[in-house]
């Protein structure tokens, strides 16, 4: 537990007029915000114009305060985030990614500064990116708490074919808000990484960190989102350690309904049309999680959200799940051939593979969305045996029957089409998986993958590291298999390689 040390000021507290300088470089009066939420985590130590925190977080650590107008659509943040230096040298700027920002006009950056300070920093927000110039060099290792004040507006859900699209929007019964708030750019080889948006896939960055979130919701709206819950009244509190992105959805319909299984609360909020579903969603969830925690290790958290949105895909979030409405259409609640069953498996898997085990979903989408799609398919095998088979021809095969192409390991941007991603990386890559399977045994790819889990959690993964771990517990040269699904050049370890010249020892 992280020690009080400096408290902060109540849930919404504005101070007088202050000025700051946007990429106009002209200054703006505006009424600011000192964000608040809970205690900070580390004592503000050091003199001048940069304040350090004496205790340095173990990751950054999310506070946000969020005022959301329902009915327009119009979000307020008020952000404080806590996070050590991690370029391992001095540096004077810090970059953030702001994904709603990638739509002209749909954030109002009104203000950054540096936590309990007067003065407001220089900022430019172009594209999706924020920089920010920092008051004085920030040495490496050393942590800093900064503060910002914002306004989005949640577009409307987009109508698109495939998978891709923006993961916040809103519909007529709903919204969401998935990759929506200030998030700090990894620093990856020398530099901080601001991808530009892609259309397919999941094109977002972050890092494991904590979060401490109050969504303040007008009277009738209920919220759903990731990890601990409590609420007074209006005003919905969640609390989400060790996270790769906090999410939530909001709606005046919501109808919900729980269960409980082996210390986990499944929770499904769904529109009143589709709540004769909500006992099949929910047991789906549960028996996923319990396959899951066999086959890998443990789930995470208390609590998992399944929750119905506007859009027509499903989308993987920490300790939530969202599925779109047009994945419930024809569901009566039996039986398991449906893209609901299916969907919610897969959404499920996201939480070791994605959340816990993490990966770069931009440049290796390949490591979350194939290992979660051979989750489904031991999903089906264990609990619907009979509809397995029927599972691999609808959503593997499909009218292709065995005519898929495309190299598994590409990033998103070099993917022409969203569906060119789909097949290559949510059906070749299952197929590969599969392969490796059939080739191992069941027992061995098992054994491989909980020791991929173990060895991985709470890190962002490569290919090499699941190749490592297939290589302790097999000598089966899989060359064959790698040269039919990869573009690029695998370095596989000398196990799994036939000790070919330049593997990896």
């Amino acid at each position: 537990m992280r020690r009080a040390a400096l408290v902060c000021l109540g849930f919404v507290a504005l101070i007088a007029g202050c000025t700051r300088t946007g990429s106009s470089g002209e200054p703006i009066a505006i009424p600011t915000a000192v964000v608040s939420g809970g205690d900070i985590a580390g004592r503000l130590i050091g003199g001048g114009a940069l304040p350090t925190l004496e205790e340095r977080p173990e990751r950054p650590l999310y506070v946000l305060n969020v005022t959301l107008d329902y009915a327009s659509g119009n979000v307020h943040a008020q952000q404080r985030i806590e996070f050590v230096n991690p370029t391992g040298q001095t540096i004077t700027e810090v970059k953030f990614n702001v994904p709603p920002a990638r739509r002209a006009g749909a954030v109002e950056f009104r203000d950054a500064r540096i936590f309990g300070q007067a003065e407001p920093l220089p900022f430019d927000l172009t594209d999706a990116v924020l920089t920010v110039q920092l008051p004085a060099p920030l040495p490496p290792d050393k942590a800093i708490a900064m503060t910002f004040d914002f306004t989005f507006k949640v577009p409307l859900q987009e109508v698109i074919l495939g998978i891709g699209g923006d993961d916040t929007s809103r519909g007529p019964y709903s919204l969401t808000c998935g990759h929506w708030y200030v998030m700090l750019a990894p620093f990856r080889d020398g530099e901080w990484d601001t991808p530009a948006y892609v259309p397919i896939g999941d094109p977002y960055t972050s890092e494991l960190a904590d979060y401490q979130v109050s969504i303040l919701a007008p009277e009738g709206v209920i919220i759903a989102g990731g990890g601990d819950e409590s609420r007074e009244g209006r005003l919905w509190r969640y609390a989400l350690p060790k996270a790769r992105v906090f999410a939530f959805a909001a709606s005046d319909v919501y109808v919900v309904d729980a269960i409980e299984e082996d210390g986990v609360t499944f929770i499904h909020y769904v529109y009143p049309e589709h709540r004769e579903v909500s006992a099949a969603v929910l047991n789906t969830a549960a028996r996923a999680v319990r396959l899951f925690k066999r086959l890998y290790g443990p789930y995470p958290y208390k609590t998992l959200r399944i929750v119905e949105t506007g859009r027509q895909q499903g989308q993987e979030y920490s300790g939530m799940v969202g599925i779109g409405t047009t994945i419930y259409a024809g569901y009566r609640g039996r039986g398991a051939r449906h893209d609901l069953i299916a969907t919610t498996v897969h959404e499920v898997a996201h939480q070791w593979w994605f959340n816990v085990v993490g990966n770069d979903q931009i440049r290796s989408p390949w490591l979350d969305e194939a290992f979660a799609r051979y989750g489904e398919l031991r999903f089906y095998q264990e609990y619907h045996d009979a509809d397995a088979d029927w599972w691999y021809g609808y959503f593997i095969l499909g009218k292709e029957r065995g005519r898929l192409t495309g190299a598994i390991d590409l990033p998103l941007s070099e993917y022409p089409d969203s569906r060119a991603y789909i097949d290559a990386v949510y059906r070749r890559g299952l197929m590969f998986l599969n392969d490796i399977r059939k080739r191992v045994g069941t027992e061995t790819l098992d054994a491989a993958l909980k020791d991929y889990y173990q060895s991985q959690a709470y890190k962002e993964a490569d290919q090499d590291a699941f190749f490592d771990a297939l290589a302790r517990h097999t000598a089966e040269d899989i060359r064959g298999l790698v040269k039919g699904y990869f573009a690029g050049v695998v370095d596989l370890p000398c196990r799994i390689s036939g000790n070919a010249p330049g593997c990896r020892r």
